[in-house]
């Protein structure tokens, strides 16, 4: 008994330093990706904020076939060890297509590290669920916060460092420091395989039949083609997301009519869920489009004064206040539970919006604030991601462990995968939404110009923000119902089996 929690133990803080190497892996390919589509590859704006939209998308939208394959076919542990594998020979393509501009080649590497995420995101946070067991899931909850936590540490290192980086190795080199971040990754999951497969799903504890690899092969095939077709046809590819987001919601609420009568009250409270995260990720779709090309455009000077910040590297400092606000954060859910005042993760969520409310209001008073030189100072942009991520740490470290707790264990892996959903579904349509302050590249940016473009758009986001808490609020009780009705029926049927039992 002592050795199996021993290694369940092991199992979670491999999980979490997993996810810091991840974390510095994947950002650091993100945070370069605009300035390499715009200067290096010579695309537009309009064009590169559809593909940072899409390269933001396509993995989670796939996370739900990724979620399904673990769940009925492969196994959670071996789900994330084969994205592993695709995701370092991924950076490595993706350096190799960076060093001869190759568009074909660098566009198919895109599309393995978009099926990589989608086979593999979902996994770690069942993996790490089941390392606490059944009767720890207020641990798991916090351990969540804490595993979000160390991923924006990586990420913050990868956004602020890597741009530096381009001075020194360019951007193959850069691609391929995140090779080897990933393939160290892959290393950790080798030789910790005997306890992180202890805490997967039933099917990581037997062999797997000829028959299903060869089905996961062709699925694999398949899927990798589609997902480089809707990168390479952007302009019909972000319909087939929205089909298969919306399919992925299909099944699931088919998926509700087959449950017992107590999950489908919580499954149900699931669907209403989602509707809040959809509109929630929409505001963080917006950091790595219209926010950074913002950025990326009127940014200037140094933060404070001395600290030295390219203006591709704002996206550091989302996770650098995730990062710092990871423990105020928790410790005001303590207070407030120690007064008495008990939230809803739906009702912690409606907080959320309030901040992106701030964020976008502040983004949009700082058009109006260009120094001589045409730029705004980079303390905007800071304090502007602190807001957002003090709203984004309450969603994305809760939204996995609401639906994760909501569902049937044979489900687990495809339902957190409808997190991943609503983030694709969101990021595609921000990434289109975007597309209005896309800018050509010769224009001249005057305080005209700036004001008729991203001003109105940014104070528009800010008061929509506002309404949703309103709305969330609303939506929360709704959700406190379903779970109170679906947990009266357990509690029904536990008694019932106990009854049973005794007179026996």
């Amino acid at each position: 008994m002592q050795e199996t929690q021993t290694r369940f133990s092991l199992a979670a803080k491999v999980l979490i330093l997993r996810q810091m190497l991840w974390g510095a892996s994947f950002y650091g390919v993100y945070v370069l990706l605009t300035r390499f589509f715009l200067d290096e590859l010579n695309y537009s704006e309009a064009d590169t904020l559809m593909m940072l939209g899409a390269f933001g998308a396509v993995g989670p939208v796939f996370s739900v076939v990724g979620g399904f394959a673990a769940d009925r076919f492969i196994g959670a542990f071996r789900a994330v060890y084969i994205g592993y594998i695709f995701y370092t020979l991924g950076f490595l393509l993706l350096g190799l297509g960076a060093s001869t501009l190759n568009i074909p080649m660098s566009i198919f590497a895109i599309a393995l590290i978009g099926y990589s995420r989608g086979l593999s995101a979902t996994c770690p946070t069942v993996l790490l669920g089941n390392s606490f067991g059944n009767d720890k899931r207020e641990v798991f909850q916090q351990a969540l916060t804490i595993n979000y936590s160390i991923n924006n540490l990586g990420s913050f290192l990868a956004h602020y460092l890597f741009p530096f980086f381009i001075a020194f190795w360019g951007y193959q080199g850069n691609f391929y420091i995140s090779t080897l971040l990933m393939a160290a990754n892959l290393g950790l999951f080798y030789f910790f395989r005997r306890p992180l497969t202890d805490v997967g799903n039933d099917l990581d504890q037997r062999p797997i039949s000829l028959k299903t690899w060869l089905g996961f092969i062709v699925m694999s095939f398949a899927m990798l083609g589609l997902v480089y077709w809707i990168f390479a046809n952007l302009d019909q590819g972000k319909y087939l997301m929205y089909a298969l987001g919306s399919l992925a919601i299909g099944y699931f609420i088919y998926e509700i009519f087959r449950a017992s009568p107590a999950y489908r009250w919580k499954m149900s409270a699931v669907v209403v869920f989602m509707l809040i995260l959809v509109v929630f990720y929409f505001y963080y779709g917006q950091l790595m489009t219209s926010m950074n090309m913002y950025a990326i455009n009127l940014m200037g000077g140094e933060l404070f004064g001395f600290i030295p910040l390219k203006p591709e590297s704002n996206a550091a400092f989302n996770p650098l206040w995730c990062f710092v606000m990871g423990a105020p954060v928790m410790l005001s859910y303590a207070w407030l539970e120690r007064k008495g005042i008990y939230l809803s993760i739906p009702t912690k969520f409606a907080a959320a919006f309030f901040f992106s409310a701030i964020a976008f209001l502040l983004l949009g008073v700082s058009t109006g604030q260009l120094g001589a030189d045409g730029k705004i100072a980079p303390e905007w942009i800071v304090f502007v991601h602190m807001f957002q991520a003090v709203g984004e740490l309450i969603v994305g470290a809760l939204a996995a462990g609401f639906i994760f707790d909501m569902v049937p264990r044979h489900l687990s892996a495809f339902a957190v995968g409808l997190r991943a959903v609503a983030l694709s579904l969101s990021g595609i349509f921000a990434a289109v939404i975007s597309t209005r302050i896309a800018l050509p590249k010769d224009i001249v940016l005057t305080p005209e110009v700036v004001e008729s473009v991203y001003a109105g758009f940014f104070y528009n986001l800010g008061f929509l923000a506002l309404v949703m808490v309103v709305v969330t609020l609303g939506l929360a009780k709704v959700i406190k119902i379903m779970v109170a009705r679906g947990e009266a029926l357990e509690q029904e049927q536990q008694d019932a089996v106990e009854i049973k039992i005794a007179t026996a």
